[in-house]
């Protein structure tokens, strides 16, 4: 019988910096999290990254459903805010950390705790996460919290653009469920970001991660 909370939705890029990050990023989920969860974790290399999440949200076992890249790592106890907030036309946000190694959105918090696997400190960050402040907003894209049928019903991810700035696909997907009646919101739920997909190629386009 499954008896988990949610299901965390890790898509995976791979290379040899994103696999030492994918790592990180499950010890993280397996040390941190307060309730029960199922992960499904797929490689996004023969398709977009979003064609290989919306495969994934299909066949996920629970309604809650919550969407994490391979280079972001959660602090303890993350989960308790988000699904708090959380129910099926609620979509929740955390607080996303970044070192800056691009420009910073104004909706993320920039703390440097290491750029890559190699450098992140881990101890660091999960001490800082205990004072850190929580700034207003409705919260960046990524990670999510959402319904898998609420998901399903928005026909997910569209993926016939082609070749499109992943945040631009986030955003458009949640405007939708706007449309539709559901809220975004943000819990005071910390999630640090390598950026580690933001390559220099990456870094030129208008989204990034």
């Amino acid at each position: 019988m499954n008896n988990a909370a949610f299901t965390v939705i890790l898509p995976h890029k791979r290379n040899v910096g994103n696999d030492a990050a994918l790592r990180i990023c499950l010890s993280c989920l397996i040390d941190n999290t307060v309730n029960e969860f199922v992960v499904l974790q797929s490689v996004a290399d023969d398709q977009p990254l979003y064609a290989t999440i919306n495969d994934m949200v299909a066949i996920a076992p629970t309604d809650c459903c919550f969407y994490i890249n391979s280079d972001m790592f959660v602090a303890p106890g993350w989960d308790v805010p988000m699904l708090e907030l959380y129910d099926n036309r609620t979509i929740v946000t955390g607080v996303l950390v970044e070192p800056g190694i691009i420009a910073m959105h104004h909706l993320n918090l920039q703390q440097d705790f290491g750029r890559t696997p190699e450098t992140f400190r881990r101890d660091e960050f999960e001490e800082w996460t205990k004072t850190a402040p929580v700034i207003d907003g409705e919260g960046w894209a990524a990670p999510l919290m959402f319904s898998r049928l609420g998901h399903l019903y928005l026909g997910g991810f569209d993926t016939s653009l082609g070749e499109f700035p992943d945040i631009a696909l986030d955003n458009r997907l949640i405007a939708k469920g706007k449309e539709w009646g559901n809220r975004k919101v943000r819990a005071p739920a910390f999630i640090y970001h390598l950026q580690g997909y933001s390559s220099p190629e990456e870094q030129t386009k208008v989204g990034r991660r």
